[in-house]
């Protein structure tokens, strides 16, 4: 049996191609940035905590694994932008399909809380704002979730932007970390309501590393890069130890050296940030230790959390959100941090759980009912 990361073989044939990862790596890949990003709202924010929930040490040390735990964010945006390259059928229809089931999943979610939210707190939403949460582009109760307005609108544009990108790379990488980020900053600049300026600088800031994931499936550049370690380093136990240290290492590289300023005269100024390069180094080296490392114990729990990271995602917004008073002594009741995590982990997987059945077949009946 193929065990989780590279592929046995390649095709290189574009329309045949296949991911350099397989469904395991993903759902690891996956598990550990959720990981990430629980830690990261758990305990890089002191001001979110609630009466009677206190960890100073934490607190203080909080500044400096913030940042690096945010690569959670490039991570699962490179992932989106990676696998798109390999739908064959890169329309409208398709991203309406993924659209429209992304928003069943958040709003499943989020009409529950909402509820809860009203009756156990009272709190009461206007029509205008119930409405601009329903596309995540207010977030009261779902406070985590402006994903969900960044993926909308890249979707749409993605059917274009699929069509810009060629087979030079040179070109591609120009379009996808200079040109599309510096045309939503400039678009920006012209836009006065806080709420659609949020949206648009979302775009500004992450979309570069979604795009950077097309290029590295179009470009075959994780199997290039696989090629390039394997003549430099050919001692297997040697690059095992550099990948676990550059696991670790790489998130850190978001503190140390955020972006990267290119001057072209003055003005302008192009920044490019470097989760570019973060992100999928870090993807690089977790697929490389699932290939050579079998340590099930630790893969398959990261696996089912990988499976339903995105709803575990929008569970965990009960804690921060307009219900935090009700939840968050819930989250928090264990005290020891690690436990915190566990804990945290083991609510929102196991609710998880119970409505992604539910959330299934609505999508399923929902693409059957529109032909998508």
């Amino acid at each position: 049996m193929q065990s989780a990361g590279f592929p046995e073989q390649h095709t290189t044939r574009a329309d045949n191609r296949r991911p350099f990862f397989d469904k395991e790596a993903t759902g690891i890949i996956k598990g550990i940035a959720l990981f990430m990003m629980f830690v990261h709202h758990f305990f890089s924010f002191p001001a979110w905590w609630g009466k009677g929930i206190s960890y100073p040490l934490i607190g203080k040390f909080a500044p400096y694994f913030s940042a690096p735990l945010k690569l959670c964010v490039p991570i699962f945006c490179f992932i989106t932008g990676y696998f798109y390259f390999f739908n064959k059928h890169k329309t409208y229809k398709y991203s309406f399909k993924k659209i429209s089931d992304i928003l069943i999943s958040y709003w499943c979610v989020f009409f529950i809380f909402a509820i809860l939210a009203a009756v156990l707190t009272g709190y009461k939403y206007s029509f205008g704002d119930f409405l601009a949460e329903c596309f995540a582009l207010k977030y009261p109760t779902m406070i985590f979730c402006w994903y969900i307005n960044f993926y909308i609108v890249f979707m749409l544009l993605f059917p274009i932007i699929a069509k810009l990108l060629s087979r030079n790379i040179h070109l591609d990488l120009f379009i996808s970390l200079i040109l599309i980020p510096n045309i939503f900053r400039a678009v920006g600049h012209f836009i006065s309501n806080d709420m659609l300026y949020e949206m648009i600088e979302h775009q500004q800031l992450w979309i570069s590393c979604v795009l950077m994931g097309y290029v590295f499936a179009d470009h075959g550049l994780f199997e290039k890069l696989r090629l390039l370690n394997a003549r430099i380093i050919k001692d297997k136990r040697l690059n095992t130890v550099l990948m676990i240290i550059a696991a670790f290492c790489l998130p850190y590289g978001r503190r140390a050296a955020p972006t990267l300023t290119l001057f072209f005269g003055r003005p302008p100024v192009f920044d490019i940030s470097m989760d570019v390069v973060y992100a999928p180094l870090f993807i690089y080296a977790v697929v490389y230790l699932c290939s050579v490392i079998d340590f099930r114990a630790l893969k398959k729990p990261l696996i089912v959390i990988g499976k339903y990271s995105m709803l575990m995602w929008f569970m965990s917004c009960i804690f921060y959100g307009n219900c935090k008073t009700i939840f968050q002594p819930i989250l928090y009741a264990p005290r020891n941090p690690i436990l915190v995590t566990i804990w945290g982990h083991i609510i929102c997987l196991s609710v998880s759980f119970v409505l992604d059945k539910a959330i299934t077949k609505i999508q399923r009946c929902k693409n059957k009912l529109l032909h998508l």
